[in-house]
């Protein structure tokens, strides 16, 4: 049984499970519903159904009929794998789907959005996820992104502010000054390329909070293009986005002597992104 818990604006029951069940082929979906054998808010739903914010999804599929989870390995050793998580899946779920892929346990050393892509680390073993801990909170992993933004980014920024997080809508709200219960939050962000109307930038995080860059981006004035949350709406609409422009692209390694993880330090992983 594979269990969802649906937030976001209304959407079909097909194009969700699309999106964080991938295994599952639209025609065995289809035989799931004449089963009863799917359960939208604890009933069993026989159509393909519009989803709201808090449903809970249930799905009792038998695991023989799905699809292989294929998922893109960038680095792998005996204590570290590091892979291209795509857009519309957790974090949580996809090092889940890795672990069972895989016949391993891998274990989230950070998190991306789920609408964000991009390079993702996990680790394989105790002593690699309590170093990968000590790592990412220490800043020895340096991530940087990629993100087309709206307007026109002429020179570097180095942008300081305090963020935060409504946990009941899962949202959060950025402020120039410190206010309660707000976390310091740094994100620097560069211009790479002109685009009518758009920058493509290089975003570096130095402080990894929730939805950060984007929450970060909007507040500075640059929201980044096809982001539904923080973005601009008739931007996103004139850009027929339907996507989120941003990709985790970069990992560097500057792991210090006396760390069992050394062999990794001056590693650096790139990845392209998709726009």
């Amino acid at each position: 049984m594979r269990s969802y818990l649906f937030k976001g604006k209304p959407c079909k029951l097909s194009q969700y499970l699309g999106r964080v069940f991938p295994e599952l082929r639209f025609s065995y979906f289809k035989i799931l519903l004449k089963q009863r054998s799917i359960t939208v808010a604890g009933k069993r739903v026989t159509e393909d159904v519009y989803l709201r914010n808090g449903d809970t999804v249930e799905v009792f599929a038998d695991e023989s009929k799905l699809l292989k989870f294929n998922f893109e390995t960038v680095y792998r050793d005996e204590n570290v794998i590091i892979a291209v998580k795509p857009r519309g899946i957790s974090s949580e779920e996809f090092a889940s789907r890795v672990s069972s892929t895989e016949n391993v346990t891998a274990t989230l050393a950070h998190r991306l959005d789920t609408n964000t892509r991009g390079l993702i680390v996990m680790s394989l073993n105790a002593r690699a996820e309590a170093e990968l801990a000590t790592a990412f909170r220490k800043g020895y992993v340096i991530k940087k992104y990629v993100a087309l933004v709206a307007g026109e980014l002429k020179e570097k920024l180095d942008l300081n502010a305090y963020l935060v997080k409504d946990s009941v809508s899962g949202m959060v709200k950025i402020y120039g000054k410190q206010v309660a219960d707000s976390v310091r939050i740094r994100t620097e962000v560069a211009p790479l390329e002109a685009r009518e109307g758009a920058t493509l930038t290089e975003v570096t995080l130095h402080t990894g909070k929730t939805h950060q860059i984007r929450a970060h981006l909007a507040y500075a004035g640059y929201p980044v293009i096809g982001d539904t949350k923080y973005g601009d709406f008739e931007v996103n609409r004139l850009f027929r986005a339907k996507r989120q422009y941003l990709t985790a692209y970069k990992l560097a390694f500057r792991i210090p002597d006396g760390s069992p993880l050394r062999y990794l330090d001056e590693l650096t992983l790139e990845i392209a992104p998709d726009f």
